[in-house]
């Protein structure tokens, strides 16, 4: 994987340099003390993993994750900070870890590890899921580190997020890492349709529908509570649909 640091503690950056030559799956590709320099380099240059301080003179490391997790989505960011009055914000930018200065060797190999096992899995996910033309009625899930195949049947309906999807059944919520388009087209000969351009919904599962005051319906489930939209333009294909 490869690494990028930024910093404004000379120090802090030495150190986990020094850390990160123990793990031959990690290369260190830049780091910075500069956080302007630092986001200049990642907006030409994304990176698989970074490591990144908050409090720091000119940018804000915030300010530097929300641009990179909006630019760059698959770039895993962990924070390294002496405070810990982040943490919620940072997990809300779904970062993977939070490194409380000072921090020891075991914490950090911890973090990498568990990145490190994510990264195995995912690859795996995506040679199943991508590269091979199969004919079965079902597609990969992602639960964490383990893969799963889904049946066509089970699944309820798709919901494209930044970043992905989500794969809704009646009891589990997997992540996929197709686009929306990607599952149309696999999916198109089990009755599953494009509700909106959020959803994709799989019409054996749908129990009823409710018209809204806008022209637009709610697309209610057999089983489960969860309720997604029609949009305006696909009302009257839906109708023809089961005409």
């Amino acid at each position: 994987m490869q690494v990028v640091i930024i910093d404004d503690e000379k120090n802090s950056i030495e150190y986990l340099t020094e850390l990160l030559k123990k793990k031959e799956e990690f290369s260190l590709a830049a780091a910075f003390c500069d956080s302007r320099e630092g986001l200049a380099y990642l907006l030409k240059n994304p990176c698989d993993l970074l490591f990144l301080d908050i409090d720091m003179p000119g940018i804000n490391g915030m300010y530097i994750a929300e641009q990179i997790s909006s630019l760059h989505p698959h770039t895993k960011i962990c924070f390294v900070t002496a405070y810990n009055g982040y943490a919620a914000k940072a997990f809300e930018l779904n970062a993977v870890d939070y490194l409380l200065k000072p921090y020891t060797q075991e914490r950090l190999f911890k973090c990498l590890n568990k990145l490190e096992n994510t990264t195995i899995g995912l690859n795996v996910y995506q040679e199943i899921s991508g590269q091979y033309d199969y004919n079965l009625d079902m597609i990969c899930g992602f639960n964490e580190e383990d893969i799963v195949l889904i049946p066509a049947s089970e699944i309820y309906y798709i919901e494209a997020l930044q970043g992905g999807c989500m794969i809704h059944t009646r009891d589990h919520v997997f992540r996929g890492n197709k686009t929306l388009n990607f599952y149309e087209e696999k999916l198109k000969k089990n009755s599953f349709f494009r509700t909106h351009k959020c959803y994709l919904a799989n019409l054996t599962r749908a129990d009823r529908f409710r018209p809204r005051i806008n022209y637009t319906y709610d697309m209610y489930f057999k089983d489960i509570s969860d309720v997604i939209l029609i949009s305006r333009n696909k009302v009257k294909e839906l109708k023809q649909y089961f005409n």
